[in-house]
């Protein structure tokens, strides 16, 4: 748990032997103040030991200035007489603003000693800095642990008396439902590790949990950033059974999995395990040719808030098609992946690219040239048809395609429009297919 709260609130806390006494009336003359020290006075390094020197024993104020503030705030007197030392806890070191501690690590104070405020001198600069990370990022291992980072601390103000560097450590918390099957359950807290690296892994446990990775120094503790590791569990997939060679093919699904959802006041907050839709979650789309074959990645996309995903493919012949959630990473939250969707087929339909008359329109007695443009580009056997005067469909002749495309010449003596079509056997990669209806007018 956290060393101990630095949001005390209040009237300051004075130790060392001085709280409660008043300072007393001293018509000496003003005294000169000089060589004013700060140290921490114990080992916890929670209580701050001030001493100063001066020239007659009079009655001494002590206050705290902060860069950016034209006035300090003042904390303790020490009465005539007393010994030239003040000792004060940390925590209770406010400024003008309340704060005993600052996430600025620029901001400088000090320590002022007067004598009855008309002669004083100040300490060296120190910062009370107490590292605020700016996120936890989260990603995964070889082994599937999930390994956390923050941001290294900035440096603060050199040459400060109370910089002890050795004291910043993170305190890195799980927090999780203890009892997943009930509703309600009061959030368990587990310590991970105490380190004074900004780095770690967390070995899985099975649940969602939210991360928090806690600074602690020798200004006390604050809560740090969180990231919230959930688990994928299942995901579908839906494609059309067919689509046109090289035509787009949209393939579509959503990953679910379990989220841990916090509610309740933050000082006894509840903790549930829901199902959710797992949002930015990364999905990694495979395919492969056959049964037997081996399955190869496609592309990556990601699911939306709602764990929805879309993958749009060129079709490139008959496939089969599943889907990976895979482990996800980054800034505040993380996912376990799952296991593969069940796979998907999707089938190729020869791509009629053009169909069409050169001339649509020719006299009586000219030769039409019928057109046609495939993909896949092979040699297919294609066969041009017409609609008779009983409504079905006529062959007129086959023609064999050079590279996908072919021209094909034939004599027509029948004036009037009449409909044709181009029937496209099946390849390896393509299922057959017709073409849509052009026209032929002869005058």
């Amino acid at each position: 748990m956290l060393k101990r709260s630095i949001a005390l609130a209040g009237s300051v806390a004075l130790l060392g032997g001085v709280t409660g006494q008043v300072a007393q009336a001293d018509t000496r003359k003003a005294a000169a103040i000089s060589a004013v020290q700060v140290e921490w006075a114990d080992a916890e390094h929670t209580n701050i030991k001030i001493t100063w020197t001066e020239t007659t024993p009079v009655a001494n104020t002590l206050s705290l200035g902060t860069s950016g503030s034209p006035v300090t705030t003042e904390f303790g007197v020490s009465p005539v007489g007393a010994d030239n030392e003040f000792i004060i806890d940390s925590a209770s070191l406010l400024d003008s603003a309340g704060h005993s501690s600052t996430a600025d690590p620029a901001a400088k104070s000090w320590i002022v000693v007067a004598a009855d405020g008309e002669t004083s001198a100040r300490s060296a600069d120190f910062d009370r800095f107490l590292y605020q990370p700016s996120g936890v990022t989260v990603s995964f291992t070889a082994d599937n642990q999930i390994s956390w980072s923050i941001p290294a601390s900035p440096n603060s103000v050199q040459d400060d008396p109370l910089d002890v560097p050795s004291q910043l450590r993170y305190l890195v918390i799980r927090r999780l439902d203890p009892d997943p099957a009930s509703a309600g359950s009061a959030c368990q807290n587990e310590d991970v590790a105490t380190t004074s690296t900004t780095t770690g892994v967390v070995a899985p446990n099975g649940q969602p949990y939210e991360l928090s990775v806690n600074p602690d120094n020798e200004w006390g503790a604050r809560l740090g950033p969180v990231a919230n590791v959930r688990l994928a569990t299942s995901a579908t997939i839906s494609a059309p059974a067919s689509s046109p060679y090289g035509g787009n093919t949209t393939i579509t699904g959503q990953v679910t999995g379990r989220s841990l959802q916090i509610s309740g006041p933050p000082s006894d907050p509840i903790c549930d395990e829901a199902t959710i839709g797992v949002p930015n979650q990364s999905v990694v789309l495979q395919q492969r040719t056959s049964s037997t074959a081996a399955w190869t990645v496609v592309g990556t996309t990601k699911t939306d808030a709602t764990g929805k995903y879309t993958a749009v493919v060129k079709n490139p012949g008959h496939r089969e098609y599943r889907v990976v959630p895979a482990n996800t990473g980054g800034v505040g939250a993380a996912a376990h992946g799952a296991a593969p969707t069940a796979s998907r087929a999707v089938r190729a339909i020869t791509r009629v690219v053009s169909a069409k008359f050169i001339q649509p329109v020719i006299t009586y007695g000219t030769k039409p040239q019928a057109y046609l443009w495939v993909d896949p580009a092979g040699t297919q056997q294609a066969a041009l048809q017409f609609k008779n005067a009983s409504g079905v469909w006529q062959g007129v002749m086959y023609k064999t395609l050079y590279a996908g495309r072919g021209i094909a010449t034939y004599s027509w003596n029948r004036r009037g429009a009449t409909q044709f079509r181009w029937w496209v056997p099946a390849t390896p990669t393509a299922d057959a297919t017709y073409s849509g209806i052009f026209t032929l007018t002869v005058r």
